[in-house]
């Protein structure tokens, strides 16, 4: 049963089926910053495809699952390093580690 709350629902299902629906890029970097719902800030941040956006996210977001997704987006070598070093959450330092080596090979 859907709660009528779109992407401001903590069901994940409601919430990313709404930001599917979404393309207008302030209300995407609304959903970015407001988002309860991780799964929800993930996609909106994707949409938005701001590099510079998701590499603060990548780094300071509450949520690994948010982290994790983001990490794999990212082209600054140093960054992914620091991630892949400093994250306190260990699948997010996996994802970075196989960023690094993929970047590392380009």
């Amino acid at each position: 049963m859907r709660s009528g709350l779109g992407w401001r629902s903590l069901n994940p299902v409601e919430a990313v089926a709404d930001v599917h629906s979404i393309e207008n890029k302030d209300t995407l970097l609304r959903i970015a910053h407001e988002a309860r719902n991780p799964e929800a800030r993930r996609l909106a941040l994707l949409k938005l495809g701001d590099k510079q956006l998701m590499a603060i996210f990548a780094r300071s977001d509450c949520s690994p699952i948010v982290r994790r997704r983001l990490v794999r987006e990212l082209d600054n070598i140093e960054l992914v390093r620091q991630i892949a070093e400093d994250d306190d959450d260990r699948s997010v330092r996996e994802s970075a580690e196989q960023r690094l080596a993929q970047l590392e090979k380009e």
